[in-house]
């Protein structure tokens, strides 16, 4: 394996119609209470989503000045407006079953060269603060090519189902030279005091360095020997004769400005060529300048296309993603313990409720979480649809909690007199 095999998150992989289905084909719900689950998820789906509109306005509104493409008259580059930005984003991040990861170990720099063929050397230049995330770690097989593509080896990687980068740029009044030269390499759109936050799906660890914005490919030394050979076996004879071209040249030169004695037409044709070989090792030069630019060129696409086919969305859109998807998993969770506790028909410890959920998604889903349930008992006992008694927690019968979420959404506008 090419990392060390990271912790299951909580990450519920699994569509809420599937999951409504897997709940109604499960066996141990008493009779008559299945029919009943799927008006729950609709109920539970609407005041959640509810609730998450409101989180979504807020996350807007609190990333708006540091949009990079916010106006002069709306920007908000202080410390304190990324800072409470930041707070917030991360509590979705959170809520939606991403954690934070740590995208530059020395492992991940050695397999990076392994599954990418490229080794990159980020840059923090410009950048105050970079943060990544990630859930849905699962182990894949990648084929890597070998041999220009006449063999293939298969690696066994650990792939992340999405990734969120998280990155605020200095502001002008923390700029040094080197970030100047950092903000003028990178795309328009990047300004100072800017966030930029970036949603990447599929990717694994290893590749987890090239999504950083100031990711640049190094010279391999395989191509470095490439380039060098070439030059130095063609070089060292121009540079050879390059000494005494010179010498000739400077001794006509003197003698047309009279510093000594005057030119012979046997000088003059020595200096035609020496000059013809002066243009030689200038153009062999531009040569081996090209051949390196063309194989930066090729590094270059080489990151663009890893980067390119796996952005989903960008800044905004990726803050309509997270809370979408934090959402999502509240339901998820909720209706997952919910059953749980109906399925016991009786009371139940969280620790039994979190090998129940756990069990159950593995058995008819195939996936091992990390099932959040302090979160999803959280949220049923806000709603009113569990009860405990100590350790032990009981859930009230489907008929009570369907009336129970139908009160509370009709109760959420109150403008009839």
């Amino acid at each position: 394996m090419l990392e060390g095999t990271p912790k299951a998150d909580g990450y519920i992989a699994v569509r809420r119609a599937e999951l409504a289905e897997g709940i109604a084909a499960a066996d141990g719900l008493p009779q008559g209470e299945v029919g009943a689950f799927s008006d729950l998820l609709k109920l539970l789906d609407a005041l959640l989503q509810y609730e998450a509109h409101e989180r979504l306005e807020a996350l807007k509104t609190l990333y708006d000045p540091l949009d990079p493409d916010a106006p002069p008259m709306r920007r908000n580059v202080t410390p304190e407006a990324l800072d409470a930005f930041e707070a917030a984003f991360v509590d979705a991040l959170t809520r939606a079953n991403f954690a934070e990861i740590d995208h530059d170990t020395v492992q991940t720099r050695e397999a990076t060269k392994l599954l990418t063929g490229l080794s990159i050397k980020p840059s923090r230049a410009g950048i105050r603060r970079i943060r990544f995330f990630a859930r849905g770690v699962r182990p894949e097989k990648v084929v890597l090519r070998t041999w220009g593509g006449l063999g293939a080896r298969e690696v066994e990687a650990e792939m992340m189902t999405d990734v969120v980068v998280f990155v605020g740029f200095k502001a002008e009044t923390e700029v040094q030279r080197a970030d100047k030269q950092a903000f003028a390499r990178m795309r328009r759109g990047v300004r100072p005091g800017a966030a930029l936050i970036k949603h990447f799906r599929n990717v694994a660890t290893a590749e987890l360095v090239t999504l950083h914005p100031g990711a640049r490919p190094s010279m391999r030394p395989r191509d470095q020997v490439f380039l060098a050979a070439p030059a130095i076996v063609a070089g060292a004879p121009v540079l050879l004769n390059l000494w005494p071209a010179l010498t000739v040249i400077f001794a006509v030169l003197a003698a047309y400005f009279g510093a000594r004695g005057a030119i012979e037409e046997s000088q003059l044709r020595r200096a035609l060529a020496a000059a013809s070989g002066l243009i030689a090792v200038g153009a062999f030069v531009m040569r081996q300048r090209l051949k390196y630019e063309t194989q930066t060129l090729r590094y270059q696409k080489q990151l663009a296309d890893t980067v390119y086919f796996r952005n989903l969305a960008n800044n905004t859109g990726v803050i309509d993603l997270v809370v979408g998807a934090g959402e999502e998993q509240d339901v998820k969770e909720a209706l997952i313990a919910y059953w749980a506790l109906r399925r016991a028909g009786g009371t139940l410890t969280k620790d039994e409720i979190d090998a129940a959920a756990e069990d159950f998604l593995r058995a008819r889903f195939g996936i091992e979480i990390d099932f959040e349930v302090t979160d999803a008992l959280a949220k049923l006992e806000r709603l009113e649809l569990i009860a405990r008694n100590g350790e032990n927690i009981t859930a009230i019968p489907p008929a009570e909690a369907l009336a129970k979420l139908d009160s509370r959404w009709d109760g959420l506008f109150k403008f009839s007199p």
